[in-house]
């Protein structure tokens, strides 16, 4: 984990939307599903918040301003008292892969339904991990290239890599363990696209606190 020192890359995606999921161990929802991840973007700001994080009442949002190269996780409490606390924006080094892995095989089908307005084409991407299956609107920016710069995180490289290659965002999709056992299964609900409330990025009353001045 560094400094993101790169240079500045505006979002492809222009928008908002709330993603809705849906954990199962078997045929069972888990206890705690559905959650929801909401995302705001403009060219250079992102703001996300997975209501999972949320505890006792306290709201819990990540701003990344993209350009300026920092980053602030923004809370909420019960109380409506608004603090935020500034970091330095990093970014993960991966190292070189060496577990083996084959990149995961993409298939773009012909098969198409309509989502909201928008015509969709089945997309299955399979790889040694599990099987995703989406359907893709090719008229929306995909987000996920802006998600990860924003917010950048250890994982499958090869798998990511795969789906930056989707041409387009998915507006349902699910994913399926290799097992069988786990599957989640995502919907993009309150699209939209091309236009984003400036007024959302504001730290506007709150309180803002730069972490280095409290030692990390």
């Amino acid at each position: 984990m560094v400094d993101d020192n790169d240079p500045f890359a505006p979002n492809e995606f222009i928008g908002s939307f709330r993603m809705e999921m849906h954990q199962y161990e078997g045929e069972m929802e888990q206890k705690n599903s559905p959650t929801n991840l909401y995302y705001w973007s403009s060219a250079d700001m992102t703001l996300m918040r997975n209501d999972a994080a949320d505890r006792d009442g306290q709201e819990m949002k990540i701003l990344t301003d993209l350009k300026g190269k920092w980053t602030y996780t923004l809370m909420t409490d019960k109380k409506g008292k608004k603090t935020a606390m500034k970091t330095r924006k990093k970014k993960v080094v991966m190292a070189e892969e060496t577990t083996g892995k084959k990149e995961p095989v993409i298939t773009i089908t012909k098969e198409t339904k309509a989502i909201e307005g928008h015509t969709c084409t089945k997309v299955i991407v399979v790889s040694e991990d599990g099987t995703w299956t989406g359907w893709v609107a090719k008229d929306v920016k995909a987000p996920f290239a802006d998600m990860a710069r924003s917010a950048r995180q250890s994982g499958d490289e090869a798998q990511r890599r795969a789906m930056e290659k989707v041409d387009g965002m998915p507006l349902e999709f699910e994913w399926v363990k290799t097992d069988g056992n786990s599957r989640m299964v995502c919907y993009i609900r309150d699209l939209v696209n091309g236009k984003v409330d400036a007024g959302v990025f504001s730290l506007e009353g709150y309180e803002v606190m730069e972490m280095p001045s409290f030692g990390r």
